[in-house]
């Protein structure tokens, strides 16, 4: 199945529970804000790789477990993570903005490869979120996770690793990347479209139980959520440290501002990490004849 010829069972199929494809549905979508910190830091893996020097299906194949979860006509960003059928994501994808619970049998994960696009569908009965509501962004982004696994495995893919339990990874002012799927606010809007940037963790909340949040530079839009904090891009499995969840900022934004203009990222550890092991180490079996 070709990313530019989708065949037409699919597509009536996608027509008919309201997923459909980015590029389909940008006309009725509300203006997000721009969010970008400074100047434009994003950049498509393959411009990122030539700006950098690098190969970039090399780079491709590093972050292929970066791919997107679409929701009754919303994207996100998901992850593969730990194992071929494990995605990671954002606990709002899973609600309206209304507080009505999104059904995930109306959500699909749509995986590029090889100049191929195709649908994987989400065991409904594995998924775990976080308590998630909406509010303020600082309070409920914390628990806004979602651990799920796919009716079947995606293959010729590299999941993300996870940190190391004990180690800590997240410091004040550290450098990392942000890597997610298409996003509303970059003139790239296609399903196969994957952006890479250059920011920073600029402080680390932590309540005293452990890191709960990041504050960060990045520049995030519409579909970044659920998208890949990571600390190297030269390891064959790069280590996920944390998931994009929301950003504060007007158009405009000059500069990082703790107060007013920053991304929120979650970090790998506490309930999510465990959640992840749990369903890495589960009985697949046991999942699907639930």
């Amino acid at each position: 199945m070709k990313r530019y010829t989708m065949g037409s069972a699919l597509i009536i199929w996608l027509m008919a529970t309201g997923l459909c494809l980015a590029q389909q549905q940008t006309s009725s979508r509300p203006k997000p804000w721009t969010g970008i910190i400074g100047t434009e830091k994003r950049f498509t893996f393959s411009d990122y790789a030539k700006n950098q020097g690098l190969q970039a299906e090399q780079l491709k194949t590093h972050l292929s477990g970066v791919q997107m979860l679409e929701c009754r006509a919303t994207q996100f960003t998901a992850l593969i993570v730990g194992a071929p059928d494990i995605v990671v994501t954002v606990a709002h994808a899973f609600w309206e903005r209304s507080g009505l619970p999104r059904s995930p049998t109306s959500c699909g994960v749509f995986v590029n490869r090889d100049n191929r696009t195709d649908l994987y569908m989400i065991n409904a009965h594995s998924l775990v979120t976080g308590k998630f509501s909406y509010g303020p962004i600082e309070d409920n982004s914390p628990v806004d996770w979602a651990v799920m696994r796919l009716r079947r495995p995606v293959e010729a893919i590299q999941p993300f690793d996870l940190p190391d339990e004990k180690a800590p990874v997240w410091q004040d002012d550290q450098s990392v990347f942000l890597a997610t799927g298409p996003q509303y606010n970059f003139p790239l809007r296609d399903v196969a479209v994957r952006l890479l940037e250059d920011c920073k963790l600029r402080r680390v909340v932590d309540r005293g139980e452990g890191p709960i949040l990041f504050k960060t530079d990045c520049d995030t839009g519409l579909g970044a959520s659920g998208g890949a904090y990571i600390a190297s891009l030269g390891a064959q499995r790069p280590v996920l440290l944390g998931l994009q969840s929301a950003n504060r900022g007007e158009p405009g934004c000059t500069a990082y501002d703790e107060a007013l203009c920053f991304a929120l990222g979650v970090p790998i550890a506490g309930e999510l990490r465990a959640a992840i092991v749990k369903m890495m180490t589960s009985d697949i079996k046991t999942d699907l004849e639930r």
